[in-house]
């Protein structure tokens, strides 16, 4: 008889009994899988009408164990020691090993020997409670491969009583590459958008610096228009160091001069500033009560924050509106992100349009702006916050669509003695002429003849170099009496030239002119400290800094 017609006889087997029977076979099938899965037995052998059955635990959870293997995871199963009791297709594929060569071994053992610390913690907290973390091993070929375990306790109830530890493996390398390739995207369009803006705003000013020069070189003879032209050019270059001071205290490059600052008085002295920067349209009102209190800041870069804070309020209120700037002391209490005490708060408050949600969360954010291409960078409020920070404070945004927006400073109080009021122009006693002379060394030879030309013009003689080794050959010819320097030469940086000068004069007074200071070795030059004038600079901020080394 064929395979085909005992298969025939089975069926009218099962179709010739009772329902209450097939009911009763399938409660035997029932109860001998659940007695092999609880381990009370590890088969069943059932016996209907001469036909013998066997179940068996492989029979019967088949199906789950095939999952397992085709599971993108890895699927683990732990003894409470930590040695692997079961580990699927996975594991092995993710850490390139047999399966002889990962089971009996703790999981612990295949991961990189720094994090055996964190995996132990992590493996002892998982026979309470579920927990995850993520690790590292270093493949056969020497790349570290990032991964996720998650660990959970499983209560083995029979005659031990028993913990099993389950645990899931992720290899994370593909999800990291994805993350860095998004962070790129991110990254571009952030330059993009930086790009855009400070491409329109420099060519603008360059277009006014020529065009003002050129409109001078072809009528040198008329002193009022060459002196109106020289002012027009004047005022470009004083708005593209303002972009540049912008980029540099955004990405800290720039350090910032931390003092001890009143709050009331750095604003009272703004006053006419903003007034005059806002126009007729805007109504500006001050309430300030914190003059009992000095902070710590950087006056110019708060006056630059605050400005920025300004002119974002006037841009929000394009038909005119309400602006307020006001001072209190407050006392932080349960702070997120503040430790407790007393701190100086300053609001800047418009009734503009306010905005959106979705627009607030972003608004610190660097390169991050709602107006259109030229029209802004999407520096100004990150670097309100960069500023707010390196002080030690913070800066905090209240806004809604329709409801105008106010932008908080936090500024943390100091014992520091306050800082003089700052003057843009120096006084006449400054400009004092002495017969000295001044060593000059920068590798541009434009703005070298333009620092030669200056000082010459106020009265000192000048030695020039173009470099660090000619630096040195004028000193066989002429002492000087003060040394400017540019920083960032090369062969031979300005640090490196002030000690080489200082070895041979150890009281010779140095001035660096650059545009990165944070990267000048101050510390490392003995004698008389070095000061520092900040490209680009104006001729009367050179005559005074020049003059007070001389003194």
């Amino acid at each position: 008889m064929s395979e085909h017609d005992h298969q025939d006889d089975r069926d009218d087997d099962l179709s010739a009994l009772t329902v209450d029977e097939l009911k009763a076979r399938l409660r035997d099938a029932e109860d001998a899988l659940e007695a092999i899965r609880s381990g009370a037995v590890d088969a069943v052998i059932s016996r209907h009408d001469d036909a013998t059955r066997l179940y068996t635990l492989e029979n019967a959870d088949r199906l789950y164990r095939e999952l397992i293997e085709q599971m993108q995871e890895g699927a683990l199963m732990l003894a409470t020691d930590g040695s692997i009791l079961y580990a699927n297709r996975r594991v092995t594929e993710i850490f390139d090993k047999s399966h002889d060569a990962v089971l009996g071994r703790s999981l612990g053992e295949h991961l990189d020997i720094d994090v055996h610390a964190n995996y132990a913690q992590l493996f002892a907290m998982s026979h309470a409670r579920p927990v995850r973390g993520e690790f590292k091993f270093s493949s056969g070929n020497g790349v570290t491969v990032p991964i996720s375990i998650s660990l959970s306790p499983l209560h083995v109830t029979d005659a031990r009583d028993q913990i099993i530890i389950c645990a899931v493996i992720t290899d994370l390398s593909e999800q990291r590459q994805v993350e860095a390739q998004l962070r790129q995207s991110q990254k571009m369009e952030a330059v993009g958008q930086l790009t855009g803006g400070l491409a329109h705003d420099f060519n603008n000013l360059l277009q006014a610096i020529h065009g003002n020069l050129e409109l001078i070189q072809r009528i040198p003879a008329s002193p009022e228009k060459v002196q109106k032209w020289a002012q027009n050019a004047a005022r470009s270059v004083e708005r593209g160091a303002k972009l540049t001071a912008q980029l540099l205290a955004f990405s800290r490059t720039q350090k910032i001069a931390l003092s001890s600052v009143v709050v009331d008085d750095l604003i009272i002295g703004m006053e006419e500033m903003l007034t005059r920067s806002l126009g007729t349209s805007i109504d500006i009102t001050f309430d300030l009560d914190a003059a009992s209190l000095p902070v710590v800041a950087d006056p110019t870069q708060l006056e630059l924050a605050l400005l920025n804070l300004a002119i974002n309020a006037r841009d929000a209120m394009s038909e005119g509106g309400a602006l307020s700037i006001s001072s209190r002391v407050v006392d932080l209490k349960g702070d997120a992100e503040l430790s407790e005490g007393p701190y100086v708060e300053i609001r800047v408050r418009d009734n503009g349009h306010g905005m959106p949600d979705h627009v607030r969360v972003k608004a610190f954010e660097p390169f991050f702006t709602t107006k259109g291409i030229g029209a802004g960078t999407g520096l100004g409020l990150a670097q309100v916050f960069g500023i707010a920070q390196q002080a030690g404070g913070t800066a905090r945004i209240e806004s809604a669509s329709g409801k105008g927006t106010t932008v908080a400073i936090l500024l943390k109080p100091t014992g520091l003695p306050i800082a003089a009021p700052s003057s843009r122009r120096a006084t006449a006693s400054a400009y004092a002429i002495k017969p000295k002379r001044v060593l000059v060394v920068d590798d541009d030879d434009d703005i070298r003849t333009l620092l030669v030309e200056s000082l010459e013009m106020l009265g000192y003689n000048v030695d020039a170099a173009d470099d660090g080794r000619a630096a040195l050959r004028c000193l066989d010819q002429n002492q000087p009496d003060v040394a400017l320097l540019d920083y960032a030469m090369p062969h031979t940086t300005g640090g490196e030239l002030a000690l080489a000068l200082r070895e041979r004069l150890p009281r010779l007074p140095i001035v660096f002119a650059t545009g990165f200071a944070d990267k000048l070795e101050l510390s490392a030059i003995s004698g008389p400290k070095p000061a520092v004038l900040l490209k680009p600079f104006p001729l009367e901020i050179l005559a005074s800094t020049v003059a007070r080394m001389l003194i």
